[in-house]
């Protein structure tokens, strides 16, 4: 007797058995499933939210509370000022006859047009000594009377004069004497430097999700947020005292995750709106929606690069630390992509790049603390970011709006 069935015959035969006898979930079980994981998703979205301006919040108030404990135990800490006693020179003190007679005088100018001569080791002006809320400032020469020489005060300053409150320029920026390295290094900065224009760096890691406009397409499917992130740079001006304007580049890596099943190859079926009705086509694909040997979870990425232009407001402002807000627009270019879309049936997953929309343009809104430490100045807060336009073109029916959840931080240097 000759043999009909091979080995592939009989595993296709108890393939075809086997299907017949699955069991598939009524709709009711899957709609009461699909509607527990978008309220568990909708509560962990908006405990984030919260989390976010919370901890923006208590961070900003516990810093402005530290610095003003510091402040005020430096003050007590700070004692008045001894006030320096007069000094009486004696007799005994003094050089003799013949030693003032070999030594060099040098001239000394004292108030306004008075000039007097000293030898070089006594040209020297007398500290101001502070005596109750008035202050005199004296020069002190020598007059040989007789042999003898005696202390005389050939003339006394008034406040406006002295040489304490004497100014003098260093470039084009005013310097009071006494000098101290600290003072004339202070006072010279670059003419170059513009206090109203500065760069800042930042960096965002994020969780990124996306909105479908279809509850029918929510019900069927299951998609879970994924981690990405954005790096960028802002160039921002300063137009009015706590408003800058802001504009510069970034690139964000935004994706999210679609649960299917690894199948057998198949054909899905994707139809296109356009003018003249209903376009369709087919496409092969592994991905079933629904069953399959085995779960696997897709992950739906998008590289994109935006230039991004806004405004940023300074709700509160002092030296050392900021809290304001920021919003911008995004005209936005897809780099690359991997995205997997869903059948018109919904029961297939399939690569299409050429109905991914490659100019988008997306939003964002941010909180932020801004601290100063010495030559750089920190800001940090959370920020979301809202993509207008579907992450599909127009003739694709479903309709996906991409959102991203980030805690932003940047540096930028401080212009004192």
């Amino acid at each position: 007797m000759k043999r009909n069935f091979t080995n592939e015959n009989l595993e296709e035969f108890l393939r075809q058995n086997a299907d017949s006898l699955k069991m598939q979930p009524s709709d009711k079980v899957w709609k009461g499933i699909s509607s527990q994981l978008n309220r568990r998703r909708r509560r962990f979205g908006f405990l984030i939210g919260v989390g976010l301006l919370v901890t923006t919040a208590t961070g900003y108030l516990v810093t402005v509370s530290t610095e003003n404990n510091n402040h005020k135990n430096l003050q007590a800490q700070i004692s008045p000022k001894t006030t320096p006693s007069k000094v009486a020179l004696s007799s005994a003190s003094l050089p003799k006859k013949n030693e003032l007679e070999i030594l060099p005088a040098s001239p000394i100018v004292h108030g306004k047009n008075q000039l007097s001569t000293l030898p070089s080791f006594l040209n020297f002006h007398a500290m101001p000594v502070k005596s109750g809320n008035e202050v005199s400032n004296s020069s002190v020469t020598y007059a040989n009377k007789g042999g003898d020489f005696v202390p005389t005060t050939i003339d006394s300053y008034d406040e406006s004069n002295s040489p304490q409150s004497a100014t003098f320029t260093f470039g084009d920026k005013p310097l009071e004497y006494p000098f101290t390295i600290e003072s004339v290094l202070n006072s010279y900065h670059s003419k170059t430097i513009n206090k109203n224009f500065g760069l800042q760096l930042y960096f965002t890691p994020t969780i990124s999700y996306r909105r479908l406009n279809d509850n029918t397409i929510n019900e069927v499917v299951t998609h879970k947020p994924g981690f990405g992130f954005e790096i960028g740079m802002d160039a921002k001006y300063r137009i009015a005292r706590n408003l800058k304007l802001r504009a510069g580049l970034q690139f964000n890596m935004t994706r999210y995750e679609i649960k299917t099943y690894n199948a057998a190859s198949q054909l899905a079926t994707i139809r296109l709106n356009n003018r003249f009705g209903i376009d369709s086509f087919n496409t092969v694909t592994n991905y079933n929606n629904f069953t399959g040997y085995k779960s696997n979870w897709l992950q739906n990425s998008f590289f994109q690069v935006s230039a991004p232009v806004g405004l940023e407001l300074n709700l509160s402002d002092n030296d050392k630390m900021q809290f304001g807000v920021a919003s911008t627009i995004q005209p936005t270019y897809i780099l690359g992509d991997r995205v997997f879309l869903i059948s018109s049936d919904y029961k297939n997953y399939a690569e299409v790049p050429r109905l991914i929309r490659r100019w988008n343009v997306n939003t964002s809104f941010e909180t932020f603390v801004a601290y100063s430490t010495g030559k750089l100045k920190w800001q940090v807060g959370p920020q979301v970011r809202y993509q207008l336009l579907s992450s599909y073109v127009k003739k694709y029916p479903v309709k996906e709006n991409l959102f991203d959840f980030g805690l932003k931080v940047g540096v930028s240097l401080n212009h004192h």
